[in-house]
């Protein structure tokens, strides 16, 4: 009887830490994704996600250094050494640097971490970048 309750307790130890356990995929094919996007120009005006471009160089270059340094963090981790649970710290840390900035430059950039999602095959934040954006998650309510 221990047993079995031993047994149990390890498995749903395990489901709940299943979410932060998950490794993404960070192979050669993710790195190269990375190394073309961080290549691309940011926060230069974009008609499709009506973005009026940053009001001056220094704040473009300022932002593009936020989001190309995401870029580096990822492209240091060594192959599928990536945690899901680690993604969502590195992104939280450059929306935290973005918040400082116009919300315009804040809705660019948490555009850019939707094209690193795309990038890891992530198809959701679950509200993180709302509760970044927002703070809290208007599909929630």
């Amino acid at each position: 009887m221990k047993l079995i309750i031993i047994l149990l307790v390890c498995l749903i130890i395990q489901g709940c830490n299943k979410e932060e356990g998950k490794l993404l995929a960070n192979g050669i094919d993710i790195k190269e994704a990375l190394v073309n996007f961080k290549s691309q120009k940011k926060f230069v005006e974009d008609r499709s996600e009506l973005y009026p471009g940053a009001p001056d160089e220094q704040t473009r270059l300022q932002a593009e250094s936020i989001i190309n340094d995401v870029v580096d963090e990822l492209l240091a981790l060594k192959d599928n050494n990536l945690s899901e649970r680690e993604f969502w710290i590195i992104l939280k840390s450059a929306a935290m640097q973005l918040q400082t900035m116009d919300s315009e430059e804040m809705d660019q950039g948490l555009y850019y971490m939707e094209k690193l999602m795309d990038i890891y095959g992530i198809e959701s934040s679950d509200g993180r970048l709302n509760q970044w954006r927002y703070g809290f998650d208007p599909s929630s309510h």
